[in-house]
């Protein structure tokens, strides 16, 4: 049974969003109250791990949404998907509609989706547990 391609993508932009909050937040790791650690807070090659699913991400979709015929995706794509902007907003600063909208995203997720397959990012937990 395969995958299907947008599923593989959902899993894994959800990975790159918690990647990018942890990446960009100024939260640390707490010494001083050991009751707030947990078996998932340190890891030696945490964060530089994190740091390359962010930028392997951003790789896949761009080689995914390469060429002229796709700088429509390709904004969409840098907007929301990497950019995190809200839907509304998003939709609002690409000025189209709810419609193409859906076209739009169900193409980039499709295509997104095999390329991150066919680079080995998913599932995210072979990502992680491979050596660089």
């Amino acid at each position: 049974m395969s995958t299907k391609e947008e599923m593989a993508f959902d899993v894994c932009w959800e990975v790159y969003r918690g990647a990018k909050e942890v990446l960009e937040s100024k939260r640390g790791i707490s010494a001083l109250k050991p009751e707030e650690v947990t078996k998932f807070t340190w890891r030696p090659d945490f964060r530089p791990r994190l740091t390359e699913w962010v930028t392997d991400f951003t790789l896949a979709g761009k080689a995914a949404l390469d060429g002229p015929r796709n700088a429509s995706r390709m904004a969409l794509w840098c907007v929301y998907y990497l950019g995190l902007a809200p839907y509304d907003k998003a939709r609002r600063f690409l000025g189209i509609s709810e419609h193409t909208w859906v076209n739009w995203t169900d193409e980039i997720r499709r295509r997104c989706g095999a390329e991150l397959i066919r680079r080995g990012m998913f599932p995210p937990r072979k990502y992680f547990t491979t050596s660089g």
